[in-house]
């Protein structure tokens, strides 16, 4: 029988770099970021690049495609004294991210033949599976459409600034979720998918 060993500490090793490569590695860094997380992230973005699993974008002579890998996520939201608990499917678009990153498209680490993702186009396409109010799991069809749209709103801009790394300081009451201008400013400023805009946000809000 092979016995399973575990320590418990996981071990520290050196690794020596010049002082140019330390510079590069240093340059990729998002705020306070030590060196090793530097380099998960920069190893996970890559993993995310050549990976078979999740979302791919595949190109064919002249024609770009993108095949999405569904994402599960239960959001806790709070409006006003009303607690959600909302279930909710949803395009992973990491390898978006990913591609949308300048500093991570400057790596040497990067196909240079990739697609640039800035110029493509993709959808969040989330639905909203079930809605806990705190008296128990509720279908999204019984609910009134005004309190389900913003509850869905709020799902889309949690996505977005996990997905993209950023942050919509827009949106902070129920009027701005509910106000098309302040979507169209959050789309243009960011660099964001216009078929999101017009399939996630402005079918939403009429």
């Amino acid at each position: 029988m092979t016995a399973i060993s575990i320590q418990s500490k996981e071990k520290h090793t050196t690794l020596r770099l010049t002082e140019k490569t330390k510079n590069m590695l240093e340059a990729q860094a998002k705020g306070k970021e030590t060196h090793e997380e530097i380099l998960l992230r920069l190893i996970k973005m890559s993993e995310n690049l050549s990976s078979e699993q999740g979302s791919q974008i595949m190109q064919k002579g002249n024609v770009i495609g993108t095949r999405y890998e569904r994402l599960n996520k239960t959001f806790s939201i709070n409006i006003d004294k009303k607690k959600y608990a909302v279930v909710c499917t949803y395009n992973d678009l990491s390898i978006m991210a990913t591609l949308r990153n300048k500093k991570f498209q400057q790596a040497t680490i990067m196909n240079s033949s990739m697609v640039d993702a800035k110029n493509m186009d993709w959808e969040i396409d989330l639905e909203i599976v079930n809605i806990n109010k705190g008296n128990g799991w509720i279908k999204p069809a019984t609910m009134p459409s005004e309190e389900k749209n913003l509850l869905y709103l709020i799902c889309i801009k949690q996505v977005l600034e996990e997905t993209f790394d950023i942050k919509l300081y827009q949106l902070s009451n129920i009027e701005d979720y509910n106000n098309i201008d302040k979507w169209n400013e959050i789309y243009k400023k960011h660099n964001l998918s216009r078929d999101s805009l017009r399939s996630d946000i402005q079918e939403i809000i009429k």
